[in-house]
Parts: structure tokens; sequence; C-alpha cells
């Protein structure tokens, strides 16, 4: 690469997009982009002086020296034929995140089906209480990093790490995290036998002397380990584990830290949920391999209270209790329905938007029984992204196909509908939860101000 170059991002408003977009920046190049609407991200992009074109043909696309390219932009995409056209250099995302993260001493990068952005965030926590000021790629935005990205010191570097089109196969990292291995992305993957073996090819990657940590629960991801490598988990099948579980107060816990069968102190967890047991075992598996004092993990992982969008508590109104998170796979759905029944009392009605067609029809089994413990479901819309509709599968067929499982749920594609019908069946003491990786958190803040 020159020492100073002119960058331009397709689809620069994604979540690692514009953390990639801005630590580019910090380095001295000169950044711009273009995205088809002027989301939160976007706006956060141009308030630190990045240029973007809002549903358009961008200029700077003539003098750019590098396209970096989303895998959201669809290959008829206006922009990118233009600078197909004009012969310009194009990568994608994850080959400029690979390139940026082999600029840093040590790489650590968070893999898993689910969890990666809350431990990303935990670490990072955890890192800056230890005043290792990393440079933090994370696919969520964290209240104490004021953003989605951290731009700090060269010697640590932070990111999770997407399996979706192999994308974190560009990394080579110190640090390897596998926190579990679970069907999805089949669209790409095609079956659960080839994402599985990315996820050791992402193992491979790991840097010589480099260490893995991996789930020592799931049969799929501790097959994925080398010569060096550390295991945790809350079940007693690894090197780092939780002992004596405990619920200090409703829906958040503590418990007793052991590695090697040696007790080595007592965490308590800032946020909500179990699971978040995992996520904190991790974190702490990577931060003891730096030495970074106990006194501070515990501290950070305290202190940590959660990601945006990751069970995000959007108040009461007239009585009725707001909850949204970003959970989209049944694995994320269940456990988090599972913590609202835990926090809340009443009925429990779920407002939930498919992610993609590929995944509601190819985990549509999954998806007919994740909802067991909710009173109502109302599915909303299936969120495209990168997808044309498929035939066979909408918001329509989900809501039938629950129903034929046994619990009542209907579908909706207006938001006025959707937010009247529960305006007539909500009751003081009900809890609406709003689940779902796409714009449907913008019904969450209509409904917060509407409801």
């Amino acid at each position: 690469m020159k020492k100073t170059l002119k960058i331009h991002f397709l689809g620069i408003g994604g979540i690692s997009q514009s953390a990639i977009a801005l630590i580019f920046k910090s380095q001295g190049h000169f950044v711009s982009g273009s995205d088809r609407t002027r989301n939160e991200q976007v706006i956060a992009l141009e308030k630190k002086g990045v240029e973007v074109c809002v549903n358009g043909v961008s200029e700077h696309i003539k003098d750019a020296d590098l396209i970096i390219v989303s895998a959201a932009i669809s290959e008829d995409d206006r922009e990118l034929m233009v600078a197909r056209s004009l012969d310009k250099k194009i990568i994608s995302r994850a080959e400029a995140l690979g390139r940026l993260a082999s600029t840093y001493k040590h790489v650590i990068s968070v893999a898993g089906s689910h969890g990666k952005t809350t431990t990303t965030a935990m670490l990072a926590q955890i890192f800056m209480c230890a005043n290792k000021n990393p440079t933090i790629h994370v696919g969520g935005n964290v209240g104490f990093l004021g953003g989605n990205v951290h731009v700090g010191a060269k010697e640590f570097f932070i990111t999770e790490a997407c399996e979706y089109v192999d994308s974190f196969l560009h990394l080579k990292s110190d640090v390897s995290v596998i926190l579990n291995i679970q069907s999805d992305h089949l669209d790409y993957f095609k079956t659960f036998d080839n994402l599985n073996k990315s996820f050791g090819k992402f193992a491979s990657h790991t840097k010589p002397g480099g260490l893995i940590v991996y789930l020592g629960d799931d049969n799929n991801a501790n097959k994925h380990y080398k010569e060096r490598s550390i295991s945790f988990s809350m079940a007693g099948k690894g090197i780092v584990i939780a002992k004596n579980i405990k619920e200090y107060e409703k829906g958040k816990y503590k418990f007793d830290l052991y590695a090697l069968n040696q007790k080595l102190c007592k965490i308590k967890l800032g946020a909500y949920g179990e699971h978040n047991i995992n996520n904190a075992l991790a974190a702490i598996c990577v931060a003891l391999n730096y030495g970074i004092d106990l006194e501070i993990i515990k501290q950070a992982l305290y202190q940590f209270s959660g990601v945006k969008r990751r069970f995000e508590d959007y108040g009461t109104k007239k009585g009725v209790k707001l909850i949204h998170d970003y959970a989209h796979h049944p694995t994320e759905i269940k456990a988090t329905i599972t913590l609202a029944k835990r926090v809340t009392t009443g009925r429990l009605f779920i407002v939930f938007q498919p992610h993609t067609y590929s995944r509601t029809r190819l985990l549509l089994e999954e998806f007919k029984k994740c909802f067991d413990e909710a009173f109502e479901i109302l599915v909303y819309k299936v969120y495209p992204a990168r997808e044309e509709p498929s035939a066979g599968i909408n918001e329509r067929e989900l809501a039938r196909q629950i129903s034929l499982y046994g619990k009542n749920a209907f579908s909706f594609d207006d938001y006025l509908e959707m937010l009247s019908y529960l305006q007539s069946k909500l009751l003081e003491g009900d809890t609406v939860l709003i689940l779902g990786a796409g714009d449907i958190e913008s019904f969450a803040s209509f409904a917060k101000t509407n409801l």
C-alpha cells in the first residue's frame, strides 16, 4: 500500500464497514463511502468528517486508489459496476479487515455462531480497564466505547471474526476464539459439515505459538484446536470452568472461577443472561493469556452492562415493558425469551423480524419451536439483507408454521397495523420483546414513543 490512500467504501453504513473506515481514517488515509440509507452509522461517520453519498454514485470513485466492498453489495450494484469500468482495485470488507489486523502486534479474533459481539465487547472492557489501550472492531454499538470502534495503540487489535462467506479466513490471529458452532449461513455453506470445516480452517490460521480458546461443551468446536489451546465450560468440560453458578438478581449471574481444578476467584456479571457466562469465560481465558490481573478482570466484567440491541431495555409505558434484542437465530431467540421470562411478569408478546429468506427457510423447523414460552408472536416482514424474495417462505408462512405448532402467531407488513394490534391486546404488566437483526430496531423506537 502507498503511504496514504484514497479509500472508498461501498456499504459504508454497515456495522463492520463503518468501523474499518474510521480505523483507516485514523491512519491518515482519505476515506469516503456510500450507502443506500443514512442510518445511525452513516450519521456518526459524517460527524467525524467522512463524506458519504446516499443512494447515488459517489464522485469519489473516480479518484479512489482502493474500493472496499461489503458482502451486502450485489454484483449489479451501480457503483460497483462504475468502479470496475474504471479498472479500480477492489477488495472485500473481509480482506480489508485482514490487512488492517496484520499491522498490529497482537491480533485477538472472536468467532462463533453466537456471542461474538458481546464477547468482543467484554474483552474490550477488560483490556481498557487494564490500560492496554487496544484498537477494537466490534459488530455493535457499545456504551463505554461510544460506538462500534476504538482506535488505540498498535499493540492489540481485538476484532469479531464473522464466518459468513468465509470472511474470518482473512485473519491471522495470535489468539483465535471459537465460542460455539451451530447451523447458520447455509445459503453460503450449504451443509453444516462445510460450516464446521471452515471453523477448522479459521483455527488453523492461528499464528505459530498462538492460542486457540474454544468451548469444551461443544462437540464441534472442540475438534478444532492445535497444540496450544485452552477450553472453557459451564459444565465442567474445560480447563477454565464456572462452578456454583447462582442468580444474584433476576437474570444476572455470579459463579466461582476455576482453572485446572483450582479456584481462582468469584465472578459477578453485570450483563443479563446465563448465556453470558460462557462469553465471560472465553474473555477470561484471553485476558489471563496476556497476564491481566484477576482483580481487573472481575471489575471489568461487573462493570460491563452489555451492547446496544442486546436485551436493551426501552423502558415502561402505560405499565407495559419494552425490550429489544438482536436475536435472529433460533438458539439466540430461545435464550432471549428464557431471559425475558426470568426478569418480567405478565404475558410475553414477541415481535420478530426474520433475517433473510434463506435462513428462515433452512432453519424453519427450529424457528417453529423456539417461541414456546411466548404468549403471542407477531411476525414482521422478512428483512432481506442481500437477498431477493424467496418463493414459498415469507412472514405469513412463518407465522402459519408457528401456529401449526400450537402457538398464537400473526404476520404483519405495516408498523401502524402491528402497533394498533398490540395496543388492543396489551394489559398492564405485559412485556413486548422485539427481536431481529434488521431494521426492526426502528419499530422498537416507534413503539417506545407511540405504545
